[in-house]
This record gives C-alpha cells, structure tokens and sequence, in this order.
C-alpha cells in the first residue's frame, strides 16, 4: 500500500467531524461560559451526530454530540437521558452492565452506576479545552485516560482525581485515539502520525513500537492472546498475530522519525507512508477511506467501519480488507455486532444494519 498521509487538521476534522473548540478568553465575562451546561434534551438526538456505541449487559449506549447519550433495550428505539455537561463525548467504556465511564472534550469524565441512566460529572476542564480519546477501567477504582497532546493519565478512585504520566514516551505530544487491552492482558495506544506504545504493567510504563505507517491510527481491535488489528487514515490497516515481535523504537529510531517529519519531500508525498516494519503485516484492499472503529461478528468476521459508508471485512489469513455490500452512505464512527446485523453510529446518529 502506498497511500499519502493527510494534515494533521484534515485528521482531526476527519475522525471526530469537529474541531476542538477554541479556549474561552480569560475574564469574569468568561466564567459562566466556564461553567458545565447540562445537555439539551432534543427529540431528534437519535439521528444527530454520535462517536461511540456499546452493549452494557442487556442495554445499548451511545454517545456522541452535545453531551448526547441514549439508551435502547433493542438498538432500535431509542431513550436520551439527563447529562450534566453539553460537551461532545467521544468514547464509552463500561465494566459491567451498571458501571461505565464517558469522555470527551473540555477534558470531559462522566460516570455512572446504574448502567447509563443517571451520570455524575466527575471532571470538567475547558480551560484545557481539548478532548480525551480513550479510557480503560481494570476495576472500579484503577483506570487510564488518552487524550490530545500525548495525554495519559491514571486514577486509583474510580476517575475522581488523576495523575498524569511523565513518560518520555508521550513527549511528542501525538494525539493518543485508542487504548486497547490485549489479549494477554497488556495494553496498546495507537495514534496520530503512526503513534505506537505498549504497556505490560497496566500502564505504569511504556515502550514505543515502531510503526509500519507514519499516518494516523483511528483504532484498534484486539484478535487472538497477542494479537492486534490497527488502522485508521485513508483505509491503511495493519495487523501484528504478536506483539512480543513487534520491533521496539529505539533512540535512533526515534530521531530519524523525527527527522522525517520535518522532510519536505515525505510531507508532500514524495516518500512512502508505508513501510516494512518487523512484527507487522499491512492488510492489502484497493480502498482509500479512512477507517474509525471494528468488531468481531458472532460468527468470527471482523469487520471494520469508516467513512462514506465503507464496511470492510478483514481477513486476516490473507492479509486483505474487502468491501462489503451495505446500503448506508453516512460516516460511521463505531460498531458494535449484534448477531447478524450490526449496531453503526456516526452522521446519520444510531443505525442497524443487517450483514449480507
């Protein structure tokens, strides 16, 4: 695969479909602005722009614009309930079918207890003025956060308070889009321009990986006991059967990345965002769109979603990503499989659709 990587700009807009709000001039004018909004209840929210969706036990979530979050019991008729911010979230992540968590911008942290009915506002930053990403629960007290900038922070009270990580390995300050549990129980960030990191102990501390690409990754999705799909701008997908091989990047390495970034002839497409990197098979498909979210199908498919309607199947035996035949055209952002059909939200809100 050749394909070019875009501005950092034209990913954000590409991933969230918005742009982070610009921090509100300093002032006493200012400080009501500064102040958490509840989120408008809208009749309409069900088909209005959401970023995440998940199953917590027998409920459907979603999450997305506006402090949106709806549930359903059959992902076809939808609820939105109270929220006690208006700032759009962006990802959900549930322990159970009672205790969940949501992010999102203004440095945003929801939390429930009662499996999405009521939340509790746990942090609100929009001094900060930039979204979290990702987070990832190991129980009720110890969790981790992804955000802009390099973002990663810990907490060990159930997200009441967090510290952040000092790590050289964030000093680049990517974006950090997904933080995934492994199979064996480690955990990886993918991020913006080809951003690797691995954890062996529950994030204390990190090792950056080489990456086969030096665009974004939008997600992940773990496969097997070591295993990991990656993928994200224009369609690129990679996947790694184990990440023990994944080569580590060293000093060295690191420099001549850096240095790579600042070549004019790489940042105008003259070099090959792609390339051969131990550990890591590229996924060949003869589409471009860039892809946001996957999941594994009852019956083992791990299928894939991203833009303009694009549902792609992985096989990862072969080595290739192959389009399958749906109706919608919308941007879809998450996927969740629910037996034959698969629960999609993005532009066109909470969808169903049945897999051929």
């Amino acid at each position: 695969m050749r394909r070019s990587a875009h501005s950092v700009g034209a990913v954000a807009a590409a991933f969230l479909l918005l742009q982070p709000p610009a921090v509100a001039a300093q002032g006493a004018a200012d400080d009501d602005a500064r102040q958490p909004r509840p989120a408008l209840m809208a009749p309409r929210a069900a088909s209005a722009l959401l970023l995440d969706a998940v199953k917590a036990g027998e409920r459907w979530v979603v999450a997305g614009q506006r402090g949106n979050i709806l549930l359903s019991d059959d992902a076809s008729a939808w609820q939105q309930v109270p929220v006690p911010v208006d700032a759009t979230l962006t990802r959900l992540h549930f322990l159970d079918g009672q205790r969940g968590w949501a992010v999102g911008y203004d440095g945003t942290l929801l939390g429930t207890v009662d499996g999405g009915r009521e939340w509790t506002l746990l942090q609100f930053d929009p001094q900060w003025a930039r979204p979290y990403y990702d987070l990832h629960f190991f129980d009720a007290d110890n969790g981790l956060l992804a955000g802009a900038n390099g973002a990663l922070l810990a907490t060990t009270d159930g997200g009441r308070t967090w510290t952040a990580n000092e790590s050289e390995t964030f000093e680049d300050q990517q974006n950090l889009y997904r933080l995934v549990a492994l199979g064996d129980g480690s955990l990886l960030i993918a991020g913006e321009r080809g951003f690797l990191a691995r954890s062996k102990d529950r994030g204390a501390s990190w090792q950056r990986l080489r990456s086969p690409y030096t665009g974004s990754f939008f997600g992940a999705l773990a496969t097997g006991d070591k295993g990991v799909l990656i993928f994200g701008l224009r369609g690129n997908a990679f996947h790694s059967a184990d990440v023990d091989l994944a080569e580590a990047l060293d000093a060295e390495a690191l420099q001549a990345l850096r240095d790579a970034e600042l070549d004019p002839d790489a940042a105008s497409g003259g070099a090959s965002p792609v390339s051969e990197v131990a550990g890591w098979r590229a996924l060949d498909s003869a589409q471009v769109e860039s892809l946001f979210d996957a999941t594994v199908t009852a019956d083992g498919r791990v299928v894939l979603v991203g833009m303009n309607g694009h549902v792609m199947q992985a096989d990862l035996d072969s080595g290739r990503l192959t389009r399958l035949p749906v109706a919608p055209d919308n941007n879809m952002n998450a996927v969740v499989a629910a037996g034959d059909e698969l629960i999609v939200v993005g532009t066109a809100g909470a969808q169903r659709i049945a897999l051929p």
